[in-house]
């Protein structure tokens, strides 16, 4: 199977849905692939070492996917230079867009000029939802709808060919979708976008370790806008509660799992072994 390219979502606009998820290890974005999930975005890197480390793993897992790496703001956004630097070393290690939350254009335009592919976010960017109000829906006022707007195309006129779009009011996020040429992903703003992204955490039933840009552990209820597929995590719960369970009665590890091995080579083992330990205890050098 050849890899999907980022032409070829392009193509789809307007004629099917896509699917995006995120992943940080091989499993998931393994398991991703194989279920035919369009884009994967890389997402768990903090510092500009963990890019490789964090790529590798995914890009391994999903060869044929179209990959977008989640570079945060203390990367992407301190320089262009570094910003361009940091883009490459996800490019070396696979990554076919660039992607950082929140609306520094300056940043964007510098990688559009050396050719790399990148993606934005527009509507409810928790990065700085405490200047606008807090987290909540976007557009549903008409300067919220036009702010919207206007960050997207901001987003195209720099040279993106994506952008997230988050928990905005479904019919202004399907009317800006139509009016733009980049693809538009839909977190919690309706099916009139592109495609609709749905975090991993969130439809494979995990707890997230730590809610993005909080800082502090989280395992309240799921957003409004995500659903819940399966539940990973009482399911692993249960395998390492059975496997404790089976140590404790003894029937881990049964026979079968076990290696034999000839009595005789015990009987010979034991014999040196005690015959070593009857020498050591009448040599008190030993």
């Amino acid at each position: 199977m050849a890899k999907t390219t980022i032409g070829e979502l392009l193509a789809t606009k307007g004629k099917r849905q896509l699917t995006m998820t995120n992943a940080a290890d091989f499993n998931t974005a393994r398991a991703a692939q194989e279920a035919g999930i369009d884009i994967i975005l890389a997402r768990g890197i903090t510092d500009e070492h963990q890019i490789g480390a964090v790529l590798d793993q995914v890009v391994a897992g999903a060869p044929q996917s179209v990959i977008v790496c989640n570079l945060p703001p203390t990367i992407a956004y301190v320089s262009d230079a570094e910003a361009i630097r940091s883009a490459m070393i996800a490019r070396d290690h696979g990554a076919d867009i660039i992607y950082s939350s929140g609306n520094c254009m300056r940043r964007f335009e510098a990688m559009a000029e050396v050719g790399i592919n990148f993606g934005g976010h527009v509507g409810l960017v928790p990065i700085r939802s405490s200047r606008e109000g807090g987290l909540g829906a976007r557009g549903k006022t008409l300067d919220q709808a036009l702010r919207v707007y206007e960050e997207t195309l901001a987003f195209e006129r720099a040279g993106a060919v994506m952008v997230e779009m988050e928990c905005v009011a479904a019919e202004i996020a399907a009317e800006i979708t139509k009016r733009v040429d980049l693809l538009v992903m839909s977190l919690g703003s309706g099916s009139g976008c592109d495609g609709q992204f749905l975090y991993s955490v969130d439809l494979l039933g995990f707890l997230e370790p730590r809610f993005p840009g909080l800082g502090k552990p989280y395992e309240g209820p799921l957003p409004r806008h995500a659903r819940r597929y399966a539940n990973l995590f009482e399911e692993s719960k249960r395998g390492f509660a059975a496997f404790r369970a089976d140590v404790e009665r003894g029937d881990f590890p049964a026979p079968s799992e076990t290696i034999n091995v000839d009595q005789g080579v015990v009987a010979a083992f034991r014999s040196k072994l005690d015959g070593a330990e009857a020498a050591a205890r009448l040599d008190p050098r030993r």
